[in-house]
Parts: C-alpha cells; structure tokens; sequence
C-alpha cells in the first residue's frame, strides 16, 4: 500500500473524520461525474478572480469570452466555461468585499497563491486572496465559493472550516511573521443575507489543527488492509467521497438503513 496521500484541504472535513477515504479514493480510476458541472463553474470564477487580482481590471473585462477548467483534485477532464453576468457579478461582488488591488493600502496581496506545508508531506493548496501587512504581522485570507448552499467559516458547535483552517497553516507555514490571520468565507451567490462571514485565528488555533492532520495522514499511512474499516466513518462527508461505491462500511450502512439493521 502507498504511503504518504495528498491531503487536499477541499477535502479535508472527509478525510480529517474518514482517514480510510484517504486510501480508498487512491485505489479508485478517474471518473468523469456529470453533478460536477457547479464545481467546474466555479472554478472558472476563480480563474477571472485571479486575472482581475493579477492584472488590477473588474470580471466585466471577460464578460462573454470562455476558459478551460479542470477538475479541482485530478485536475483532468477539460471543461469549456462560457464567463456570464453571474460569474461577473460574483467575482466582482469578491472584489468590492476585499478591496481594489490598487486601493489596498496595507500590506502585499497574493492572489491564487500555492503552498506547500515545510514539515507535514501531501498537505498542500492554493489560497484566492491573501494580504499580509509585515508592520503587523496580520494577514487576510478570503476564499471565494460561487455555490448557493451556505458554506460557514465556523458552525454553530464553534467549529471553523477545516478548509480554511488548511490554508491558515500553510500560510503561518510559509509567513514567519504572520501572528494572527482572518479567514473569510465571501459567497456573493448564497441563500443569506450575509454573504461574508468571517473569523479570527492564531497559530495556537493552527497548531490544535494540525495535530488533527498529522494523526488522520498517521493513521491513513499506517493502516493495513485489515484495519480499513477500523478508520472508516459514514457521514455527510461521504457524499463527495469518489470511493463511496467500494467502501464496505458505507455499504453495510445503506443496507442496515434499508432493512432496519440486525435484531
């Protein structure tokens, strides 16, 4: 069995509560899923977001021209994505929310920036926006999401994003001096009033996260065929998971579910 998979951070509440999806989704081939047509528009948003970023211009500049969009994990299966007035409108919805690049006056913006973590291998991801003002040591991380069910930086157990918590790490990773981090969640498309929801993190919060990380990578590195169930949970993560059709656990749930289980 191969040791060491990649921890994508899009990822992260599967396999930070199913360290198996890890191993699972490994032995599983590419697949081509026709309910992935949300994920590719938005990744298109993304790609105008990072133009207008990088070359200080609003989404109206790409109003009607087309970009090629790929799988966000495999990153395979080309999409053709036509730029329309909500695409438009959200990125530069991102865009009145965060600060023209030319009007930000504190600190440097990066934008789709890539990271890789220093100590923990296969953890690994790409922030939209990210400011750092050094004179502070405090940074702005803003992810853009294009979908219209609510994504929450923390729930209502005080539990935030595992995404953003991902991205955070890699971030006081890579920036020595980055003290204390805001992460935003700016969802231009989402079914609430509030489309920014936001929240404060420090390495202390990063560090408790990581120890989450390293034990899921541990126990996903470690673990033999015979020991797969043992690390296996069914959830709501298991909805997005590629291997959700060969994994024996889920299995034996669907059919307890079905057939009310054993007497």
């Amino acid at each position: 069995m191969r040791m060491t998979y990649k921890l994508r951070p899009s990822g992260s509440s599967r396999w930070l509560e199913c360290p198996a999806s890890l191993i699972l989704e490994d032995a599983v081939g590419e697949v081509k899923r026709d309910d992935m047509f949300p994920a590719y528009i938005g990744t298109a948003a993304h790609e105008i977001l990072e133009r207008c970023l990088n070359e200080q211009t609003r989404a109206c500049a790409y109003l009607g021209t087309t970009v090629e969009v790929f799988d966000e994990e495999q990153q395979n299966f080309p999409y053709t994505a036509l730029i329309d007035e909500k695409i438009v409108n959200a990125v530069n919805f991102f865009l009145d929310e965060v600060g023209e690049p030319d009007s930000v006056t504190a600190g440097k913006v990066y934008a789709e920036l890539e990271m890789e973590h220093s100590e923990i291998e296969g953890l690994r991801g790409t922030a939209d926006f990210f400011r750092y003002d050094e004179e502070t040591g405090h940074g702005v991380l803003a992810d853009l999401k294009n979908g219209v069910s609510t994504v929450q930086v923390k729930n209502r157990k005080g539990e935030l994003n595992t995404q953003l918590l991902c991205y955070a790490a890699l971030l006081f990773d890579r920036f020595e001096g980055l003290k204390t981090l805001t992460i935003a969640i700016i969802q231009p498309n989402a079914k609430t009033k509030l489309k920014t929801r936001t929240a404060g993190v420090d390495k202390e919060i990063v560090e408790g996260h990581l120890d989450r990380v390293r034990e899921a990578a541990k126990l996903a590195n470690e673990a033999t065929e015979d020991m797969i169930e043992s690390i296996s949970k069914v959830g709501s993560h298991c909805w997005w998971c590629r291997a959700k059709g060969i994994c024996t656990v889920r299995g034996k749930d669907e059919i307890n579910k079905d057939f009310g289980g054993e007497e």
